[in-house]
């Protein structure tokens, strides 16, 4: 039992290390975005609720929508740049516009 749920906790460290840094790496290349930037620390809050990961924010919603009509489950700039033009968060700003201004797109 012990090596099960060892093997459980490795799979799924190597899981969430995977998705941080596919996404992190592809968005902070096609934003150009900065170390120390307010964006280069919200880490997994860009798409999910929190720094922590979790649920998903609109934004993390919006693209998680472009990759399924893709077909896709790896992060690509084509997938961001699909959801540029979008207001995940309603706020009357573009997730780009918010990007370009250094705020994150998918929490207020």
């Amino acid at each position: 039992m012990k090596r099960f749920v060892l093997a459980f906790c490795f799979a799924t460290c190597g899981a969430l290390a995977y998705a941080l840094g596919t996404f992190g790496t592809t968005f902070n290349t096609t934003y150009k975005i900065t170390d120390g930037s307010a964006l280069s620390v919200a880490k997994c809050s860009i798409c999910h609720a929190s720094i922590k990961g979790g649920r998903l924010n609109p934004y993390g919603v919006d693209i998680q929508k472009v990759m399924k009509s893709l077909n896709t489950k790896k992060m690509t700039a084509e997938a961001l740049r699909k959801v540029e033009g979008l207001d995940s968060l309603k706020t009357g700003a573009t997730n780009i516009v918010r990007i370009r201004a250094g705020k994150n797109p998918g929490l207020n």
